[in-house]
């Protein structure tokens, strides 16, 4: 499948923001429709994958400093989102056209074992200790129970419409977001030897479409991108109160907490193509609109907490975003930009099915 690309022109980030100013420090090309952003443990390797490419060239691998290429995965079928292994060797990737979860060597780059799930699974979540992988099914309006171990499916919970945002706190409760569904559900007791128990799921009002869910690193505070409100929702676990409504870039898509909780970054997929930073301290923003990139999709925050890194949906590009004066190469990065934005291009379409 081929790309067309759009070129859009920056905008730069508002004044009266509080966190430190960003620029662009790095940009690289990728593959066609680069969605989800993983980063490795260390913060080394950048995994990309790229929802444009059919049985091939669906994941890159980067160095995540610098971002040269480092390696390139193969697997049939159309990769959405991919999580690592507690040990770093094993990605696991949902596969968009087989309705699977496929388990990855790194290694040896190949897939070892593939899963079958509900109908198209986007987003992945895994337990901390490894054992047990969630997989959010968009058409199928549920979420898959993987037994990592054994590569069995455990159980397949209902979900509202369009279920998409998934995390699951060290103590087994699993939130999943209902994309066209205004709402979050919450399985309490789903890991561990505890026995689940049905009647203790709840289903909580949210924002309208909301896409993507954060925990902070404490798992007191769940973050709620609403893609339609352009905003980021945050609720207090304990009480499961929203505390804050925090205008951020248009129509936000990815959220990641840095793992100091002091910031929640958004990939920002609207008009302002752009990535949003929330201050926690004092929930003040920074939008910056990144230059040369179209529709930001999937995010990932470096272990500083200063940087992260981000894909655009359309252009095929991916960025490292950091605060201003804090490494890389942004001349560099804006020559490189520049240089496409001024070669004759086609426009994107209007949007994609599977945009969301």
């Amino acid at each position: 499948m081929g790309c067309v690309l759009s070129a859009i022109m920056a905008v730069g980030p508002r004044a009266d923001a509080r966190p430190p100013r960003l620029e662009v420090q790095e940009v690289a090309a990728t593959g066609c429709m680069p969605k989800g952003a993983s980063l490795s443990s260390d913060g080394k390797r950048f995994y990309v994958t790229n929802f444009g490419q059919d049985s091939g060239r669906n994941i890159i691998v980067y160095d995540a400093r610098t971002l040269a290429p480092t390696d390139r995965i193969d697997v049939p079928g159309i990769v959405v989102e991919t999580v690592l292994s507690p040990d770093g060797k094993t990605l696991y990737a949902s596969n968009f056209k087989r309705h699977s979860v496929q388990y990855i060597d790194l290694a040896t780059k190949s897939v070892t074992r593939e899963i079958h799930t509900g109908m198209h699974p986007k987003i992945l979540a895994l337990s901390a200790d490894g054992t047990a992988l969630f997989a959010a099914n968009w058409t199928g309006n549920s979420v898959t129970q993987i037994d990592v171990a054994s590569g069995s499916v455990v159980r397949t919970l209902p979900t509202g419409m369009h279920p998409r945002g998934t995390v699951v706190t060290k103590s087994g409760t699993l939130y999943v977001a209902s994309f066209d569904g205004a709402a979050i559900d919450v399985y309490p007791n789903v890991t561990g030897r505890r026995p689940f128990d049905p009647a203790a799921h709840v289903r909580l009002p949210a924002c309208e479409i909301p896409r993507h869910l954060a925990l902070s690193p404490d798992e007191s505070t769940l973050y709620i991108s609403c893609f339609h409100d352009s905003a980021l929702h945050v609720m207090d676990l304990a009480t499961q109160r929203i505390t804050h409504r925090i205008p951020i870039g248009n129509a936000p898509k990815s959220i990641e907490a840095s793992r100091d909780g002091r910031f929640v970054y958004s990939a920002d997929y609207g008009s302002t193509n752009s990535v949003s930073v929330v201050d926690t301290s004092d929930w003040t923003t920074r939008i910056f609109s990144v230059p040369g990139m179209d529709r930001g999709s999937g995010i990932a925050v470096m272990p500083d907490g200063e940087h992260a890194l981000v894909t655009g949906w359309y252009d095929g590009h991916v960025y490292l975003v950091g605060f201003r004066g804090t490494g890389g190469h942004p001349a560099d990065a804006m020559g490189h930009i520049q240089a496409w934005l001024h070669r004759p291009h086609h426009d994107a379409p209007n949007g994609s099915p599977n945009s969301s």
